[in-house]
């Protein structure tokens, strides 16, 4: 079209035309718009509708010419209009009249040839299964557009078929964001994030969630998104924003019971249930009205569900005899009784549920209807009788519930079936009998929970060891809370119920120990609680409000009473120990304690069999070693004979018998039990007595208690290896504030090995506390070496080497024995004498005068450095490291930016640094040449000398390749010498030094130079 209307412009005078065709406002070499009649421009016409005379047939032309160029105009300005998203009217009458256009992103364009042909190769390589081929196409057709959607829908389907759930569900996000105003779009995302999570990735929720409010961004209204965004928000805990979102949702369906039962159950398993439940009573009411009123069509057999739900949620409000009202009101309809209303003012009981008519025969309207109801019209789901039971027992009409609890015989099949399919409402239908006192039948349905297939539950035990404590059987009921502690070491009102029990049998020992642990747990938790009795009535309270969840959370060990571990790992707070049965009678402890001794012989026969085997080499069998040795090392520390009280509660997590601060209200039953024990068993502050039993025996269940110490120490440098310093110290701890490793032998041991444990946590810190403590025990020589061994061996900065409390524990020790040289030189007749020609012997130790020096060195004190190295210079002058370091110190001092005689301080440093070096020791080896010789060519790099530097290093090399040498020290050496070329920028001896080094390493000999 374009190249015909050049040949006609061609054709034609372009003289003809006017100015105005080739010029218009806003569109450049464009004509103006004109307005058509019938495909032609309006032209100057005499009024009988023919031409002028002075028009020729060169002016038809003209005018057939400005119709096509209209027409051309016309096409191009809808284009445009088009391109810019108002097509609906040419340009020059959208500026005469603007309007708001249409608001939101505009319409995806669609895609090139190019992009168009890549794709459908992306679906051809797809279909023919060559995914790898698939995906580097549609990569490459994101680098060319990223916002190409069909891309990143192929990459989710081909990620999706190869099993990368996680990079589908990116791609398929990517997708989404691409177009936002799609619901779809963003509800498959959704679908897929929630369908391929598993159970320990919960990232999937996050982007569920996200998905569910974007589609709920571009339509508000789409229930779907919202019930999937309340969902996601249950699961997550954000109960909330999902109570928030179940509230709107059931705004606009009113009488869905499915949403209604969410909303009922993010309710109950909210904090606030109390008054988050309100609006899940109201929307039962009004969606059981509306189905009693016939306006609604729904299967009656799947509404007695509902039934108990809803007069539980009555219940959680303590409104019990609504809740009984309520059940017996929709259950006569579900019946088919509606007409029965007289029943409504028969509250009194429950006659009206009744099997038989014995009592129903007393009412008068019920016989003036004339027949006789048929029995399964009467009968109500057990569920139902068991909840109607509970509400009886908290109403207090205890013979009304004894009557609905006859169809409840445990015995019976039902009754079984029953138990399994509401494990929850028999919990608390035994709870609620036991609290009234009939321990009896309590114990029937507990026995009855704890018989049921699967592994036994803590909290059913803790509550039928109540039941035998009511009815009076105080050893089976000890048995059953040793049981409930053992499988839930975190139970508080099991201890709680021992430790009473334990105060009244006058176990006070025992009773201590169990209320201390207690107090460290409720502390932890942070809740205060009062005695066992008010425990009850609140386990009772709070099963009674959460009737769909009580038993959940009773099956995860009473979560009202749990703490969260105390371990990183979910390790318990409190260490499990051995809890001997001390109500028993004395034969059957005697025989738990006869088997308690063999099975810890043999775990000690076991643990050194595989010690052995570990040091032979088999190292996959370590964690069966420590899971072993922690058997035997819980048991030594759950025995009170080897600890004192104060530390034995301490390590129980108490405060201590003797502190307040124990996180537990003064006036509870608990903290007065608490402090009445510790009156009458703990010593006074300040008094620790000794252990005699502990003291006189060296065994402990045929162990020699250095066999235990050795364990311990194994055992925490274990910990340490494994990165789990933490339990490492505190098992350090223990072995220190034993009472049978108090000898200076086993406390040496004891901290050498928690400074192997500090050193594999890279603890500075704990390294220098440990050296303090043995220069604090032993003020020999090897205290202050094993001071600077250990912080050489940390790998950590120089900060708590050149801390403050270290070098004024040090300066401390200096000045003691200074005055105590001074103090024997004024005894011995003053200190003239001695000045005047009589030398008194010095028994100052040369290490830690040195250890102190290095120590100012480190911090660049070097002229306060040098005082304390002549001072052992003074009492050794021929020693090797004191020269050694009086060179440094004086190089180094020289090097400094105040220093005022540098040449002076340098040429002192090598004076020293040449006594060093020239002095030969007849036990000097060639490793100690070698040793010298580095130390001389390391000081003239330093200064910058580099050839002095490279010849020692030489003479160093040579004294390294005798049999004597250190290999470790040649690449220190070959190091420096590759450092010193490269500086003064001889790269190619550097490449050629570099080369003999990597031949000599490949061929495993010493490179020759």
């Amino acid at each position: 079209m374009i190249m015909f209307l050049l040949l006609y412009f061609k054709s034609k005078s372009w003289k003809m035309l006017p100015p105005s065709c080739f010029t218009t406002a806003g569109s450049p070499n464009l004509p103006p718009p004109r307005r058509p009649v019938n495909g032609m421009e309006t032209t100057d016409r005499s009024p009988s509708g023919r031409p002028s005379d002075d028009e020729s047939d060169v002016d038809s032309d003209l005018e057939a010419l400005q119709g096509d160029i209209a027409r051309f105009d016309e096409s191009v300005r809808e284009f445009l209009a088009s391109h810019r998203g108002a097509s609906d009217a040419p340009q020059g009458r959208r500026s005469a009249a603007r309007g708001r256009g249409a608001r939101g992103p505009r319409k995806a364009a669609k895609p090139r040839g190019d992009i168009t042909a890549r794709l459908s190769k992306v679906n051809q390589a797809f279909l023919s299964g060559n995914y790898d081929q698939a995906i580097d196409i549609a990569f490459e057709v994101i680098r060319i557009n990223a916002e190409t959607h069909q891309a990143w829908t192929a990459l989710s389907a081909i990620f999706s078929e190869r099993g990368e759930l996680d990079r589908a569900l990116s791609a398929m996000v990517y997708a989404a964001h691409l177009r936002p105003k799609d619901v779809s779009g963003w509800l498959r995302c959704a679908s897929f994030a929630l369908d391929s999570m598993n159970d320990a990735d919960s990232s999937n929720l996050n982007t569920a969630r996200l998905c569910f409010s974007a589609a709920l961004r571009a339509d508000r209204t789409n229930i779907e998104a919202r019930i999937g965004k309340a969902d996601v928000c249950h699961r997550q805990g954000h109960l909330l924003a999902a109570i928030a979102e179940y509230k709107f949702i059931v705004k606009q369906r009113p009488y869905d019971l499915e949403i209604i039962r969410r909303l009922a159950e993010a309710s109950i398993d909210s904090r606030n249930a109390a008054s988050a439940i309100l609006p899940a009573i109201s929307a039962y009411k009004r969606c059981f009205a509306h189905i009693i009123a016939g306006e609604s069509e729904q299967e009656k057999d799947y509404l007695w569900h509902d039934v108990g739900i809803y007069v539980e949620l009555l219940a959680m409000v303590e409104s019990y005899a609504e809740a009984i009202y309520e059940l017996k009101r929709i259950s006569r309809w579900l019946s088919g009784r509606l007409n029965e209303t007289f029943w409504d003012d028969w509250q009194m009981d429950d006659r009206e549920l009744d099997i038989s008519d014995a009592r129903r025969l007393s009412v008068t309207d019920y016989i003036a209807l004339g027949e006789t109801v048929q029995q399964p019209r009467r009968t109500l789901p057990l569920d139902l009788r068991a909840r109607l039971a509970i509400y009886r027992l908290k109403l207090g009409d205890t013979q009304e519930a004894l009557n609905h609890l006859s169809y409840l015989n445990p015995g019976d099949i039902s009754t079984e079936i029953f138990a399994k399919d509401f494990p929850f409402l028999a919990y608390e239908l035994g709870a609620e009998l036991n609290e009234c006192g009939h321990f009896t039948q309590a114990i029937q349905y507990f026995e009855l929970l704890q018989n049921m297939p699967g592994d036994q539950d803590a909290a059913v035990l803790l509550q039928l060891g109540r039941c035998y404590l009511g009815s009076g059987q105080q050893a089976k009921a000890e048995e059953l809370f040793l049981a409930a502690l053992d499988l839930d070491e975190e139970n508080i009102d099991a201890r709680i119920e021992l430790a009473n029990l334990y105060e009244k049998a006058r176990e006070d020992e025992e009773a201590l120990i169990l209320a201390a642990e207690a107090l460290a747990l409720r502390g932890a938790q942070g809740n205060v609680v009062g005695d066992a009795s008010e425990e009850l009535a609140r386990n009772s309270h709070i099963s009674a409000k959460t009737p769909q969840r009580a038993f959940r959370r009773y099956s995860l060990g009473n979560a009202a009473t749990r703490v969260t571990p105390g371990g990183p790992a979910g390790r318990p707070m409190i260490p499990r120990r051995y809890r001997p049965k001390r109500l028993a009678g004395p034969d059957k402890r005697r025989q738990d304690e006869q088997a308690r001794a063999l099975k810890l012989s043999q775990y000690f026969h076991v643990v050194r069999d595989l010690k052995r085997k570990i040091s032979a080499g088999q190292t996959d069998l370590v964690s069966q070693w420590m899971s072993c040795s922690k058997e035997l090392i819980d048991d030594f520390r759950s025995l009170k004979r080897f600890y004192t009280w104060d530390k034995y509660l301490h390590f129980l997590g108490s405060n201590g018998p003797l502190n307040n601060g124990t996180g537990e209200s003064p006036d509870t039953e608990l903290s007065k039990m608490y402090e009445r024990l510790t009156r009458s068993i703990a010593p006074v502050p300040g008094q620790h007595t000794q252990q005699p039993e502990a003291l006189n025996t060296t065994t402990h269940q045929g162990i020699t208690f250095d066999d235990w110490l050795d364990l311990f120490l194994d055992y925490a440098i274990g910990l340490a290896t494994m990165n789990r310093w933490q339990e490492a110290y505190q098992v350090c701890a223990a072995a220190k504030d034993s009472t049978v490793f108090q000898s200076p032998r086993h406390e040496f041991c004891i901290y050498v090995a928690w400074s192997v444990c500090a050193i594999y946590a890279n603890d500075d810190e704990r390294c220098v506390a440990i050296a303090r403590q043995l220069m604090r025990d032993r003020a020999i020589t090897d205290s202050y070496r094993m001071f600077a061994l250990l912080s050489l061996l940390c790998q950590s900065p120089v900060s708590w080497y050149t801390s403050g409390p270290a070098q004024k524990y040090i300066l401390r020790q200096i000045k003691a024995i200074d005055s105590s040289h001074e103090t024997a030189a004024m005894q011995r007749g003053g200190a003239g004498k001695v000045e005047q020609g009589e030398t008194a012997p010095l028994d100052i130790d040369i290490c830690l005068l040195m250890l102190y020096g290095h120590i100012l060195f480190t911090s660049t004190s070097y002229s306060y450095a040098l005082g304390y190295f002549f001072r052992a210079r003074s009492l050794d002058p021929t020693n090797d490291m004191v020269n050694l370091s009086l060179g440094l110190a004086y190089v180094h001092y020289g090097l400094k930016r105040q220093s005022s005689n540098r040449q002076y301080l340098i040429l002192q440093g090598q004076a020293f640094l040449s006594q060093y070096a020239l002095h030969n020791s007849n036990n000097d080896g060639p490793s100690c040449a070698a040793e010298r010789y580095y130390n001389l060519g390391r000081l003239f790099q330093l200064l910058g000398i580099s050839y002095l530097g490279s010849s020692y290093y030489a003479k160093a090399l040579d004294s390294c390749r005798s049999e004597a040498g250190k290999p470790e020290l040649s690449s220190i050496i070959f190091a420096n010498q590759l450092i010193s070329l490269l500086t003064v920028g001889n790269r190619e001896m550097a490449f050629s030094v570099l080369k003999l080094i990597m031949q000599a390493r490949t061929e495993q000999t010493e490179p020759i130079l």
